[in-house]
């Protein structure tokens, strides 16, 4: 039998999926892997402007899907692997 969950755990869940649902953000969360990357890496790899780019990975951040280190001037995001493990097995499992 499945497990029930509260309303809270559910609303937080669909929160998370609504912010992973463009795919811009979820190209960004696959290219940050398991390593950290500087955001001009990452607008390269995306092919967005750098507002763009910028926009993305604060709705990311704010939302816990991402970390953040600067370095002297430069920034780099890596993935909070605990939030998206089990968005990685979910996708897994659908695949």
């Amino acid at each position: 039998m499945a497990k029930l969950h509260k309303i809270d755990t559910i609303a937080s869940a669909a929160k998370t999926l609504r912010v992973l649902g463009h795919p811009v953000r979820m190209k960004i969360v696959e290219f940050l892997g398991t390593e950290e990357k500087y955001v001009g890496a990452i607008q390269k790899h995306i092919k967005q402007e750098q507002a763009v780019t910028s926009q993305h990975l604060k709705l990311l951040l704010v939302n816990g899907l991402v970390n953040k280190r600067r370095d002297k001037n430069f920034i780099f995001y890596s993935q909070n692997g605990k939030v998206l493990e089990g968005i990685d097995r979910l996708i897994n499992d659908i695949s």
